[in-house]
């Protein structure tokens, strides 16, 4: 009888762990009040942001308009846009239209750390989406960033903990066509217009493992593949401190067709390298960073990485 009542009870805990699959959001913190609602059909020249929030210049409230569920989901769990799985419609960038996206407003309590918003915004996902997810670990391509023979090429600077400063205009570029860096801010890209090769050019101030984060983007982008899986990288350098620097390298930025028609108008998305060389333009990324930074890319071969996979989600949240 007692390995019975046992049993029981160990089957109600699964049945209750398999109801929720995914991390228990229940005791979660929640907002001190927040709206839900279908985002408006998308006009071209309006600016769709997600803003506010701790460690922005409003940090009590945020403000998403017309925003993709995956794009909440990914500040919810803190993950890289292929780092979402679940259904078509939500994590394919072709196959959404106005009916998936959405407008959400939320106030939060002075003081509310990163990880309690995250909190805040899974539960609120859980409450109004019925949201269920469950973790899983999967390969992806990788590299190590390590340092080049003749070592590497970096000045270290002053790590800035200036709260960021919102862009007021267009981004400053400097006599070179770099990027100037705001105060707080981590670095700056100015890029190609999308479907054409083109020299992008960045600036940086970062440490290496915060480089590394948005290098897996930027080797699709030499590739001109930038709709693929992006290679995970993995700082190998040794090198601690935080660094400012300069990169430019030949690539492709690829948009999803309804994406890079409002950008671009006229244009249509590549799906491959076409037109000219890219060789012909400037340097690979795997050159760049050699010869400008003394750092290389070494292949592994693969990076396990913590995948978010949703289970369950309603294309319409419930009423506000």
């Amino acid at each position: 009888m007692i390995r019975s009542t046992a049993a029981i009870f160990l089957a109600t805990v699964c049945c209750v762990a398999r109801a929720y699959g995914q991390d228990s959001v229940a005791a979660s913190p929640k907002f001190d009040a927040a709206s839900v609602r279908a985002g408006d059909p998308f006009v071209s020249g309006v600016s769709y942001l997600m803003k506010g929030g701790p460690g922005t210049s409003d940090p009590g409230r945020i403000t998403y308009t017309h925003v993709e569920l995956r794009n909440i989901l990914m500040k919810a769990y803190g993950k890289k846009i292929d780092e979402i799985g679940g259904p078509a419609w939500l994590t394919d960038v072709d196959a959404n239209n106005n009916a998936d996206f959405y407008t959400i407003t939320a106030t939060m309590p002075p003081g509310t750390t990163a990880q309690q918003f995250q909190l805040m915004l899974q539960n609120l996902l859980a409450e109004r989406f019925h949201l269920v997810v469950h973790h899983e670990t999967r390969d992806f391509p990788g590299y190590e960033l390590v340092v080049a023979n003749g070592g590497p090429k970096l000045t270290a600077t002053e790590n800035e903990t200036g709260a960021f400063v919102p862009p007021t205009g267009p981004p400053g570029v400097d006599a070179n066509g770099f990027p100037r860096l705001r105060p707080g801010s981590p670095g700056g890209t100015m890029m190609p217009r999308p479907g054409t090769w083109g020299i992008i050019r960045s600036t940086n101030r970062e440490s290496m493992t915060q480089f590394t984060v948005g290098l897996g983007a930027m080797i699709n982008e030499s590739n001109g593949a930038a709709n693929t899986v992006r290679p995970r990288v993995v700082d190998k350098t040794g090198l601690s401190g935080v660094y400012e620097f300069h990169l430019e390298f030949a690539g492709m930025v690829l948009f999803s067709p309804a994406l890079t028609a409002a950008l671009n108008p006229g244009a249509t998305a590549a799906t491959s390298p076409v037109a000219s060389d890219p060789g012909e333009i400037g340097p690979t990324l795997f050159n760049a960073l050699e010869k400008q930074l003394g750092l290389k890319l070494e292949k592994v071969k693969s990076v396990p990485v913590d995948m978010v996979i949703v289970d369950h989600v309603d294309r319409v949240p419930t009423e506000n």
